[in-house]
Parts: C-alpha cells; sequence; structure tokens
C-alpha cells in the first residue's frame, strides 16, 4: 500500500515546499517532471517505520523557477501496488518566508518585498508593479488597475484624482507601469499616489526635491526585475594589479588587471523600504541603468546592517564592479547641434 501523507498544495511558494511524506511498504520510485524534462527519478525503500520523505524540493525546483518564476511540474509515483499515480502544481519563485498561503498572498499583494509598504520615488524615475493570480490559463475575466492620486496646489489645495491604467489579464504574471511621469495635474504637484488591483495595494510616496539618483534594476526574490534609486552618491575605488618580467633585459609591464569598486548609498530611507535594500543587496542578476542602456554588473559587498534599538533613519550601502572585463566607461560630450547647423563662420 502506498499513499502520500504530506503532499505539495496545488499552488505553493518555493520557500513554502518542504517535503514529500510518502507511508509506503514496498519500493517506490518517484519522478519530478517539468513538462517531458525529468528533475529527479529516483526508486526508494521505505525506512523502519515504511516511510519516504523526499527532502530540499526548493534547491531541485529553483534553477528552473529562476527562469520561468511561475511554473508548473508534476511528479508521479510507480510501485507494483500503484497505477497511474501523476499530480500537478503550480510553483511560484518566492525567497522569503511568507505567513500565508500562496492564494492568499497573490490575492492581496504586489510580487515585491515592500509588501504594500510605502516605496518613495521621484519623478524622471522607473517604477514597475507585477501582480499574479498563481493561474497558467484564463479564467475567462481581467482584473482593472487604477491608481488613486493625491495633487496639490501653490495655496496648498489638495486634489484627488482617480485614473484607469486597464486591465491585466488574470493568468501568468503582468507587469503594470506605474512610474510617476505617467500621473500629472496641471497646475498642481504630485504627491503620492496609490496603485489598487483588486485587494493588491501599494503607495508610492513622491520626493518633490527629485534628488540626482543612480539607479538599479534587479531580478527580487519572486524572479521579476524591480528598480531600486540611490541618492547618497557613488564613490569609485580603482584597484589595479600589474603583472610584470624582464623582456629582454628591461623589466616592463605586460598585463593590468583593473577592478573599479563603485559603493553606492541609498541615503536615508523610510523602515517600509528596509526590505526592499536587502532584496538589492542579495540579488544576483542587476543592471546599472544608464541612458545608453542597461549594464550588467556584479554586487560584491552590501552593508543593510540596522538596529531596532535607535529611533533614527538608516543607510545603507552596495558595492558592486561591471561584470564585464572592461570596467572603464568612456563618456563622450553630447552633441550641442545637430547636422543642421549653419557653421559657415566657425
Amino acid at each position: 500500500m502506498v499513499s502520500v501523507t504530506q503532499k505539495i498544495p496545488e499552488f505553493a511558494l518555493s520557500s513554502q515546499l518542504n517535503e514529500i511524506v510518502i507511508n509506503a511498504d514496498e519500493e517506490v520510485t518517484f519522478i519530478l517532471k517539468k513538462n517531458d524534462s525529468v528533475i529527479l527519478q529516483e526508486s526508494y525503500t521505505p525506512d523502519s517505520q515504511n516511510i519516504i520523505r523526499i527532502l530540499d524540493l526548493l534547491s531541485l525546483l529553483e534553477s528552473y523557477l529562476i527562469n520561468e518564476p511561475l511554473t508548473d511540474f508534476t511528479y508521479e509515483m510507480i510501485a507494483d501496488s500503484l497505477w497511474d499515480n501523476s499530480t500537478n502544481f503550480t510553483v511560484l519563485l518566492c525567497r522569503p518566508i511568507v505567513p500565508c498561503s500562496a492564494e492568499d498572498f497573490v490575492a492581496d499583494y504586489f510580487l515585491t518585498t515592500l509588501a504594500g509598504r510605502d516605496k518613495i520615488t521621484s519623478f524622471g524615475r522607473t517604477e514597475t508593479l507585477y501582480l499574479t493570480t498563481g493561474k497558467l490559463s484564463s479564467g475567462g475575466t481581467t482584473i482593472p488597475v487604477t491608481a488613486e492620486c493625491i495633487f496639490v496646489n501653490n495655496q496648498n489645495q489638495l486634489l484627488k484624482s482617480t485614473r484607469s491604467l486597464g486591465n491585466v489579464a488574470d493568468y501568468g504574471i503582468r507587469s503594470i507601469d506605474v512610474s510617476p511621469s505617467q500621473f500629472t495635474q496641471s497646475g498642481y504637484k504630485l504627491l503620492r499616489y496609490t496603485i489598487l488591483a483588486g485587494a493588491r495595494k501599494q503607495t508610492f510616496r513622491v520626493d518633490q526635491d527629485e534628488p540626482e539618483s543612480i539607479g538599479l534594476k534587479f531580478r527580487n526574490s519572486f524572479g521579476v526585475i524591480e528598480t531600486f534609486y540611490f541618492v547618497g552618491g557613488d564613490t569609485v575605488e580603482p584597484e589595479l594589479t600589474r603583472s610584470a618580467a624582464y623582456f629582454a633585459g628591461q623589466y616592463k609591464t605586460y598585463h593590468v588587471d583593473e577592478q573599479r569598486k563603485h559603493t553606492l548609498n541609498t541615503g536615508y530611507i523610510p523602515e517600509s523600504m528596509f526590505a526592499l535594500a536587502d532584496d538589492v543587496a542579495r540579488a544576483t542578476e542587476v543592471w546599472l541603468m544608464d541612458e545608453s542602456g542597461d549594464i550588467p554588473i556584479t554586487i560584491t559587498e552590501s552593508n543593510t546592517s540596522r538596529s531596532d534599538e535607535d529611533d533614527g533613519l538608516f543607510a545603507f550601502t552596495v558595492s558592486y564592479i561591471f561584470a564585464s572585463r572592461c570596467q572603464q566607461r568612456l563618456r563622450l560630450l553630447p552633441d550641442i547641434f545637430d547636422d543642421s547647423f549653419d557653421d559657415t563662420y566657425n
């Protein structure tokens, strides 16, 4: 007799995948697959209590979830007393431990470690939110997305305006452009705006000073691309390692290995963004946002330490190098005039 006493739910967050427990009095062959690709196929003999445990499922599935954060899997069990035993389940990549079911989480939150807490933004920045229902096929419905905006004018009069951002499909992972530049009102400044999609809610507070910032894109804990802006400055520390030897009696440098370490400072950020700063620090895929295009970088160090004993704000740092062997960036002078400019008198 073979039975599964601890199953995988039909829809699960990857951080909630613990183990499969099988009660069996005979050898069982366990097969874990993604489509037709076999991830694990192993025969197991029950222990003295007739128990088989399939452990550490996350490590088996994570490499597949990095490429497809929302993915279907199948497991099968083969034994003499079993016939056609196959189970399908869907997994969403989620590295944090979440204290609720997968269904409740995706229904109530966007796919960010902000988890509904406020984020500071400013004009000129790119902001994107992602949502999912945990389904990979349509249920025939759509999800309306709206923005509740609060504006203020020079007389300190507030204006509330609700804007429609359209509808998104009810399956897969869907992205929504929620950059502040989308929300303007003549004669008013944008103070804050809240994005609503079903029960999901995310508020952005707009920094009116519009400070200079350095933006990073990173693949977050849910496998989607998020942005974070550093306003506390950039420190550059070039590290040169020279290799030299004697050639024809002369001591010459034949190779210089360069690592240009950049250290970015967040500036003081509110507690609501601490988890997001942590997410940047542990990201394995990161890009420097540049007007010429996104540049792949590698984070080498980070400092996101803080204490609940202090009442002040905290500033965090991350250090990175360019992923390319070419560590220098050449900045060209901007074109002041176009080709039609008459330079006869130059």
